[in-house]
This record gives structure tokens, sequence and C-alpha cells, in this order.
């Protein structure tokens, strides 16, 4: 068995791997719905995507409401500020997003339910 201070930084890994499979997946959703590549007005839209993973994969901490609706805001800064697309796009991308991240949270759930009994 793990020590517990060993526990939050393999959890913080398993949320970062879960946070990015999340924006991968839903930027390939997003590149198949428009058939085209995310065209963004900013050159940082590498650093925007780890920064969303990152901050994501810390709201994985907290309990399922709040932190879904944390993740949920941070998902829309980097899909509406962060990469600079138009309002439309923007939203169709936060909307994989959001879809996303909720069946990560319901796999989290799950695996938390089978490990508890």
């Amino acid at each position: 068995m793990a020590y517990p201070i060993t526990r939050y930084p393999i959890a913080f890994l398993i949320f970062v791997a879960l946070s990015a499979a999340c924006w991968f997946v839903s930027v390939a959703f997003y590149k198949n719905t428009f058939g085209d590549t995310i065209q963004t007005a900013s050159p940082d839209s590498s650093t925007t995507a780890v920064v969303a993973v990152g901050v994501a994969a810390l709201t994985s901490f907290a309990s399922f409401p709040v932190g879904y609706l944390v993740g949920l805001a941070v998902w829309g800064i980097a899909a509406f500020a962060g990469l600079g697309l138009p309002a439309g796009r923007a939203a169709v991308l936060f909307l994989y997003l959001a879809v996303s991240s909720f069946v990560a949270r319901l796999v989290v759930l799950g695996v938390l339910d089978q490990i508890g009994n």
C-alpha cells in the first residue's frame, strides 16, 4: 500500500493523463467537425493547452459538482480566451471538453466505487 504522501502525486499524474485525454479527444472531434485544424489567433496555443490541462487536473481533487464546474471554467477560459477562436467554434470545442470531462469524472467515480467495495 502506498504511503499517504505518495498518493497525491500519483493521483495528480492520473488526473493529468485524464485531462490530457479530454483535451486531445475534444480537439480531434473539433477537427473532425470542421474538417480543419484549430485556427488560432494566439501563437501560444500549445502553452494554453498545457496550462489548461494542468489546471483542469488540479480541479479533479475537488468533489464532483464543485470540481467539475471549476474544471468547466478552466476549459471555457482556454477555449474562448486562450485560443482566440471565433465564438461559435469556441463553443463547439467547449461542449466537447465539457462532455469528455464529464465522462472522465464518471470513470474516476466508478473506479473509486469499485475500489471502495
